[in-house]
């Protein structure tokens, strides 16, 4: 039913050109997808990390004081330094949280879907308070010839989801946060549905429940409302933790298709397929029986973070054909092919 291209990972952390001596990229992944002039568009999640140094501990933040620009800051190893760094995407430091790298957003173009040039620096970086921990995860939807483009904004207060725009992906304007903490996972359905705006979206639960998706509707995609459960994690082996919604939804002969990941108990990443209605996208037609896509190559078992598959980014090639791009542990991007008609029937 799907099939990995045999060349993956299609990006690398060493396809990302920078220019800072004390910084590498810790990994290139997540991306959204779309198509522009002719050329596949991505936007990359490229990682960048301080590169560790004898005596010191180093974190890679946003400069408030100097619009946003990044800087490294340093602490003296010592026995009266309480470090806690058990965890490779986190690091704390006498009790303060911070992430061991920050995120930036590159475009990548192709003109095949597999061979991409990447910008020399990224086209999106913090630019306020809500992104001084970086920028994540951009999921992009075409609505009326605007490219819409959801991302989580992280800081010290948390993770929420922002919204941008842009018409020409070498200016990007900011539209506000449309989601508070904790909430991620965002993706906009491609055009009105009853004459509204819809999005799935993933709020994080702390005491009761497990992190689901909802779906919500706007008049003017910035004001969210309506909110309903959509679905959440099955208990069974690959989905008993969470789940969140991927890419945009594609609108097939049988509705909605939506891809998801899910997340069982000890933390492996899946990629699944729901339908919905075409004209009550609350509705569910059905949901695959078992994963599409499971952590098996090396390049997803090994990584940042090990067995993970995530993807925010697809493409439909033609009436039939789809390419998905994923995250593969947090490290790589590579690329799958499915045909949509297969997919769908998948879902029962």
């Amino acid at each position: 039913m799907i099939r990995r291209y045999i060349k993956n990972p299609i990006l690398k952390p060493s396809d990302i050109i920078i220019e800072n001596d004390e910084l590498d990229v810790f990994g290139v992944f997540n991306p959204g997808a779309t198509r522009f002039n002719n050329k596949i568009i991505l936007l990359l999640r490229v990682a960048l990390k301080c590169k560790e140094e004898k005596n010191w501990i180093k974190v890679l933040l946003c400069d408030r004081t100097s619009d946003y620009n990044l800087k490294i800051v340093r602490w003296r190893k010592r026995k009266s330094l309480s470090v806690n760094n058990s965890d490779p995407r986190f690091i704390i430091i006498n009790e303060k949280k911070f992430l061991t790298s920050l995120s930036l957003l590159y475009l990548a173009q192709s003109d095949d879907g597999i061979n991409f040039s990447v910008t020399q620096s990224p086209v999106i970086s913090p630019a306020n308070e809500y992104e001084t921990f970086g920028i994540e995860d951009p999921r992009i939807i075409k609505i009326d010839g605007t490219y819409y483009i959801t991302y989580t904004s992280v800081s010290e207060n948390s993770f929420c989801t922002a919204l941008a725009k842009t018409d020409n992906f070498k200016t990007f304007r900011r539209v506000g946060i449309i989601f508070p903490p904790e909430n991620k996972d965002v993706v906009l359905f491609p055009k009105k549905i009853g004459n509204k705006y819809f999005c799935l979206h993933r709020p994080t639960v702390a005491f009761i429940g497990k992190p689901s998706v909802w779906i919500s509707q706007s008049n003017n995609l910035i004001d969210w409302g309506n909110h309903h459960l959509l679905f959440a994690p099955l208990n069974n082996k690959w989905e008993s933790n969470k789940v969140g919604a991927g890419p945009e939804p594609i609108l097939t002969d049988r509705g909605w298709l939506v891809l998801y990941h899910s997340v069982n108990d000890e933390g492996v990443y899946s990629l699944n397929a729901i339908l919905l209605d075409e004209k009550n996208p609350r509705k569910i037609i059905g949901r695959t029986r078992k994963p599409i896509l499971s952590p098996e190559y090396w390049y997803e078992k090994e990584g940042v973070i090990p067995n993970v598959v995530f993807s925010n980014g697809w493409i439909r090639m033609d009436e039939d054909k789809l390419l998905i791009y994923y995250g593969s542990a947090d490290k790589y991007i590579s690329v799958a092919e499915c045909k949509i008609s297969s997919l769908t029937n998948q879902i029962k």
